[in-house]
């Protein structure tokens, strides 16, 4: 994965599988178990603590995936809801239509690991992390066009399936449409920027009130859509759907205009031409249609959205230094996609 960033948060590892090691051989019913092989993933792990790690019981060799919900100082959301990510894994995996990692174990005692954690069975295959972005440098680059191809649509087919799940199946997501979308956004900026949430953000959050959709449509919505949060075989076809954090009851169109930005920000906006056998623009919007039945409208504003919800979360991990970006204050590429989408100017600072 070249030199995709490493998020290791400062945690003791051979501590956490010391205290770890006995709560998981209760879980497994062994008298005598090994935790080894502590790593963290390259290019994940950015919301949530994600370490990964191997259990050796008699007879028995197992790895998994340990998620702990994030300290104080690392928070990157309003409000973490941390189980909510293990029930909507535990609920998708039981209706058997979206590939979602195996969910195992969930712990409430912040005795153990000093917050609440689940355990995953760990999945296997590749993802193309946006960081360094994977239309520039990766294994995709090496991948044939046809095998790009089947990639793309392994990865909609998975897209629009979490778009066909019945909304009474996940109520306890929340949500509350897009008006409850906007309060939560705006409510997130007076958290994590306090009194210096730049003018331009406020511009952009009262043009999202002023022109919200007449009407919509009510689904689950993934709300981190993108490659990057899939994993895929070596048949380039979906393995597991990963990082539900944002995952939310209102428009799916959300996450299509979530979608196609990052498609934007990874090409056009990171100065590389997107990888030939990737679908286009319209191509995924004709084929998401198709998929899930539903008609493609407002679609502007929720690309507008989608910037502004992704440029107030690099300006809060910008300045809260959570993990150690630099001190540009220069607008993210989210920022100027959404000046663009709105015909404004482009600050030089923000």
């Amino acid at each position: 994965m070249g030199g995709a960033k490493v998020f290791s948060k400062g945690r003791d590892l051979d501590a956490t599988a010391r205290t770890l090691g006995p709560w998981l051989a209760a879980r497994l019913g062994a008298d005598e178990i090994t935790l080894d092989c502590f790593t963290y993933p390259r290019g994940a792990g950015i919301s949530n603590e994600t370490i990964l790690f191997s259990a050796r019981t008699a007879g028995r060799n197992e790895r998994y995936v340990l998620r702990i919900a994030p300290r104080p100082e690392y928070q990157m959301f309003l409000d973490p809801r941390f189980q909510m990510q293990y029930d909507i894994l535990r609920t998708l995996r039981r209706l058997g239509t979206v590939r979602v990692p195996h969910a195992l174990w969930y712990c409430d005692d912040t005795s153990i690991l000093g917050q609440e954690f689940f355990l995953m069975r760990r999945s296997y295959g590749r993802v193309p992390v946006s960081i360094p972005v994977y239309n520039a440098v990766g294994w995709l680059t090496e991948a044939t066009p046809a095998q790009r191809r089947t990639m793309w649509e392994s990865a909609m087919r998975q897209f629009a399936a979490i778009h066909r799940i019945p909304p009474y199946q996940v109520r306890f997501v929340g949500g509350d449409g897009l008006t409850g979308q906007l309060d939560y956004w705006s409510s997130f900026a007076a958290w994590a920027l306090g009194d210096t949430v730049p003018p331009l953000m406020r511009r952009m959050l009262d043009w999202l009130r002023e022109h919200r959709p007449a009407s919509e449509a009510t689904g689950l919505a993934w709300g981190d859509a993108r490659m990057g949060n899939m994993m895929f075989d070596d048949e380039y076809h979906v393995v597991a759907v990963m990082d539900w954090e944002q995952a939310a009851l209102c428009d799916p169109l959300a996450d299509l205009g979530w979608w196609l930005m990052f498609d934007e920000i990874h090409s056009v906006y990171s100065e590389v031409p997107r990888l030939e056998g990737l679908g286009s623009r319209s191509e995924t919007i004709e084929l998401w249609q198709d998929l899930t039945g539903r008609r493609v409208t407002d679609l502007h504003w929720h690309e507008v959205f989608a910037c502004v919800k992704t440029g107030l979360l690099g300006l809060h991990t910008r300045r809260s230094m959570i993990f150690d970006g630099g001190q540009s204050s220069a607008p993210s590429a989210f920022i100027v996609r959404a000046c663009h989408l709105l015909d404004l100017d482009v600050p030089e600072e923000i």
